[in-house]
């Protein structure tokens, strides 16, 4: 028989945890637990640790509504810990509460997106992420935790488990409207009624409120992916020429094309940073490239950004001529930016965000990199060749612009596909994240939606038709160069706009609210 706990000791035995044991059955839904929470931890307004939700159904006059009161769970799997590129979090082995060591948070929020309870949040007064803590000064000096302490009904206790026993009983942390316990093996108990009614469901389930739209990360992330796709196009278009004489225009071409690039990643990275509460801390990032996406997202980047340095040093320069030393170093600045990029999507997939946690977003990301980059060469490419009498079809100038060209078809049709994928999956889920994010496309967002579409289907469609004048031509094709850059603004619109709706209409997974 578990029994509730009023004066907690400390340390605990091995194995065993503290935890919040919430009883549905007593709840009257009076936030006292809410309230006392707040004071005890002096939080602005809109960062609440604890929420109180509500939970309803039935049929006239056989209905029910029920209380929820939910704050972070101290899971024995923490999704906070395991994603947290600074080693923030950690599991408290005196009490087993999830715990942050706050010097070291650099605001990055990517605990927040892992977290399916919503149990850490941005504070912005202290531009850090915080979370409840079981009261852990309240549970040194032998009290219990300020809620428990408050509630007036009994619903909310406090309790030791065995951590091993509990993993084997899990579903008793499921409930109604919440989240599933097995994503992070969350640890609070749930005491729901015998009868309880199978179709209960949140009464927030109607509300939909769009995500930030992070515009920092909405720069970083669409312009880096254009950059690497970029330096891919270059070192690819470079082998296909390398065997055969380099015409002055290929040569010159293949040199400026690489500081253009560099260009772009370094406005990119410089970009990332006003994502972070503290922007100055942004070097911790790296620490955990063993088990964070995020981190290994900053050490691929970098890599990728002091390799194409060098690459774009030595391909202007031309010191160091060394047998394969520029395809090697093209192949590593290529390498890394793959790595980078792909480790950008793996940050987003994750089960607490389910419009997200799908093969669709690094399918987005390597499109988006694959339009943009190659689209960026031709135009580099293109006005070069209206600058000199040389024709592009010399010496391999038409064979780049047709494997340009077929790249960025390629890439747009994949990108099309996964676009019109993800709104036909959406909108045929049961799941209230799904089916919220197919709400937000086609009622909230439905022009930029549209003009995201429009914008893309048209770049893809004026990319032949240019390269046909583009190859019809003796120096260059003319107005040719300018056609391509519109073509490749309205692309780049295009991506910019699309993961602007990728950050605004993904709805998390959460804790159930109220009905106001």
């Amino acid at each position: 028989m578990i029994e509730s706990i009023t004066k907690p000791s400390i340390p605990l035995q091995p194995g065993e945890n503290y935890r919040f044991h919430f009883d549905l059955t007593k709840c009257i839904g009076c936030k006292c637990c809410e309230v006392a929470c707040h004071e005890q931890n002096n939080n602005p307004a809109d960062v609440k640790w604890r929420k109180v939700g509500e939970v309803e159904g039935g049929e006239f006059p056989n209905t029910a509504r029920l209380y929820i009161s939910m704050a972070c769970n101290h899971c024995l799997n923490p999704s906070c810990l395991a994603g947290c590129p600074t080693d923030t979090y950690y599991k408290d082995p005196l009490t087993g509460a999830v715990r942050m060591k706050e010097d070291t948070c650099i605001g990055c929020g990517y605990c927040t997106w892992n977290c399916p309870y919503e149990a850490p949040q941005f504070n912005p007064e202290r531009r850090m992420v915080t979370k409840c803590d079981l009261c852990h000064n309240r549970l040194i000096a032998g009290d219990a935790p300020a809620c428990v302490s408050a509630c007036p009904s009994g619903a909310l206790q406090f309790e030791k488990v065995q951590t091993e026993e509990w993993k084997k009983n899990i579903s008793q942390a499921n409930g109604p409207g919440i989240p599933e316990a097995s994503i992070t093996l969350s640890t609070t108990r749930l005491t729901l009624p015998k009868n309880l009614k199978s179709d209960l469901d949140r009464v927030d389930d109607y509300r939909l409120r769009p995500e930030k739209p992070h515009y920092s990360l909405v720069l970083l992330t669409v312009l880096t992916q254009a950059s690497v796709g970029g330096f891919l196009a270059l070192f690819i278009s470079e082998l296909l020429v390398r065997l055969g004489h380099l015409s002055p225009l290929l040569q010159k071409f293949l040199k400026v094309g690489p500081w253009a690039m560099f260009g772009l990643s370094a406005l990119a990275l410089g970009t990332s940073v006003f994502h972070l509460g503290r922007p100055f801390f942004a070097w911790k990032a790296l620490k955990m490239w063993r088990r964070s996406w995020l981190s290994r997202e900053v050490l691929f980047f970098s890599l990728f950004a002091n390799l194409a340095a060098a690459y774009s040093l030595l391909r202007w320069t031309e010191i160091f001529q060394l047998p394969g030393i520029l395809e090697t170093l093209g192949a590593l600045v290529a390498l890394s930016g793959l790595a980078g990029i792909y480790s950008s999507a793996r940050i987003y997939m994750v089960p607490a965000r389910p419009s997200w946690n799908s093969i669709r977003t690094p399918i987005a990301f390597f499109s988006t990199a694959l339009i943009l980059g190659p689209l960026a060469i031709l135009v580099i490419f293109s006005w070069q060749s209206r600058q000199t009498a040389i024709p592009l079809l010399e010496n391999g100038g038409g064979l780049i612009s047709k494997f340009l060209v077929m790249t960025i078809l390629t890439a747009g049709l994949f990108q099309l596909g996964s676009i019109l994928a993800k709104l036909f999956y959406t909108l045929s889920q049961e799941e209230h994240e799904l089916r919220g994010t197919a709400r937000l496309l086609t009622q909230w967002f439905r022009y930029p939606f549209l003009a995201r579409l429009g914008l893309l289907f048209v770049s893809l469609l004026g990319v032949p038709l240019t390269l046909l004048g583009l190859l019809e031509s003796d120096s260059g094709g003319g107005s040719v160069p300018f056609w391509i850059g519109a073509i490749l603004l309205m692309a780049l619109a295009s991506e910019l706009l699309g993961r602007y709706l990728f950050f605004v209409t993904v709805v998390p997974k959460n804790r159930p609210e109220g009905y106001f």
